[in-house]
């Protein structure tokens, strides 16, 4: 769309039939995409079909849902939406809805730390265990010696609770007390010394661990005096005006998020078992909508729109709500003892992927959770960011690549650099 021209609103379209011919399946998701027109000077004569068949493509691969925006320069140059928000009724998403980002959460809640850090308030080379004074915290491996760097940089070899066996049924499967909103500090009861061992010395190694990003959220309450959600909504998400991004749970939402499923694969059943509140909506894909995202808190409860994330990986790449010092400290590698990873490196809460895309590197972070997928990330030496949200989980499931991640690798990503010439 040429400057100065006012976009069209997204379209949402048509609603699928209860028994489709195989003729029909393909037009009606075609007519599932909805498609923010153009926020940016690119070419008029550009056609963006290349991204609509590719969105039909995920549908058609059994994604419940998909929400797509692409970054240049300093807009939003594209979005759209494919699928349903709610199966079951046939609701199509809109390009407002609002998904899980799960562990996108934490580039938020590196970004609180780092600013305390610039204020005085902390020391990144100072442990969790200087600034809470919680019991259950002492009884966590290595949280008295592992450094705050290195708990925003996973290598605090601090466990994690996510993979817990007893958390894993509690948390999001058959054992799940829907409706309960844990506590902040209850999923920190399985991952005690007593339960699980350090998975290294601080500094050793990369381990990732959810429980790192839980501490750092404990840790900017203890600071501040405030909740997390507000210091994350005062210092970040209202600067930057993101409307749509809530730390859920914690907060109010208004308008709620989309429902979601997951897939429960044989693994998923017989690791964290189905609830008897999730209803199967075809083999191997459950709905999760009856659960919700408290256990996650700051290790991964935010729900946000595609835009959004747009509008935030922007502010992480050009260095906004921080100073010079702590933006450099954002990108500073710092290898463990036992040596670099050569393919990802893992630095204060962003993650740089050294083979992102045809021998492009990327910067980012991607999420999952309980019914949620989501990636975000800026292709390195250009001004492309890439978001992608999606209504399906895959953890616990064994599904290695998952069909998300096909679709985001080898269908999305592709259609993407054509439809930019990149």
């Amino acid at each position: 769309m040429p400057p100065g021209l006012s976009p069209d609103p997204p379209r949402s379209l048509a609603m699928i039939q209860r028994r489709p011919t195989v003729s029909r399946l393909l037009a009606l998701a075609l007519a599932l995409v909805a498609v923010g027109s153009l926020q940016a000077p690119l070419s008029a004569q550009r056609s963006d079909q290349v991204l609509r068949n590719a969105l039909v493509q995920g549908v058609t691969m059994g994604i419940p849902g998909i929400s797509v925006a692409i970054g240049a320069g300093d807009s939003v140059v594209w979005a759209g939406t494919a699928g349903f928000n709610d199966v079951l009724r046939h609701t199509p998403l809109t390009t407002n809805d609002r998904f899980g980002v799960g562990s996108i959460t934490k580039t938020f809640v590196a970004r609180v730390i780092l600013q305390l850090v610039q204020e005085g308030a902390l020391d990144l080379d100072r442990t969790p265990a200087d600034y809470l004074d919680i019991p259950i915290v002492d009884r966590i491996p290595n949280t008295g010696t592992a450094t705050l760097r290195q708990l925003l940089n996973h290598q605090s070899g601090i466990p994690t609770w996510e993979f817990q066996e007893d958390w894993i049924r509690k948390g999001r499967g058959a054992e799940m007390e829907l409706g309960h909103v844990w506590g902040k500090t209850e999923t920190l009861e399985y991952c005690t010394a007593d339960l699980l061992p350090p998975t290294n010395a601080p500094g050793e190694r990369y381990s990732y661990s959810n429980t790192n990003y839980t501490l750092l959220g404990l840790v900017i309450e203890a600071v501040t005096g405030n909740d997390a959600a507000a210091e994350i909504r005062r210092r970040i998400l209202e600067p930057l005006g993101l409307e749509n991004t809530f730390l859920s749970s914690f907060e109010d939402v208004p308008g709620g998020y989309v429902h979601h499923y997951h897939y429960a694969t044989p693994q998923f059943e017989a690791v964290a078992g189905v609830h008897r509140g999730f209803s199967w909506i075809r083999p191997y894909l459950v709905e999760s909508t009856a659960g919700n995202l408290s256990p996650e808190w700051t290790a991964g409860g935010i729900v946000s729109s595609a835009s959004d994330l747009v509008r935030w990986a922007r502010a992480i790449r050009d260095g906004e709500l921080l100073g010079p010092a702590m933006q450099e400290e954002v990108f500073t590698y710092y290898p463990p003892t036992s040596g670099p990873n050569p393919r990802s490196q893992y630095m204060q809460g962003i993650s740089r992927t050294v083979d992102f895309f045809q021998g492009t590197p990327a910067f980012g972070h991607s999420g999952g959770t309980l019914g949620f997928t989501a990636y975000m990330y800026w292709l390195e030496g250009t001004d492309v960011i890439v978001v992608m949200l999606t209504n399906v989980g895959g953890m616990h499931s064994a599904l290695s690549p998952s069909p998300v991640s096909l679709f985001f690798r080898q269908v999305w990503l592709p259609a993407v650099m054509r439809y930019l010439d990149r």
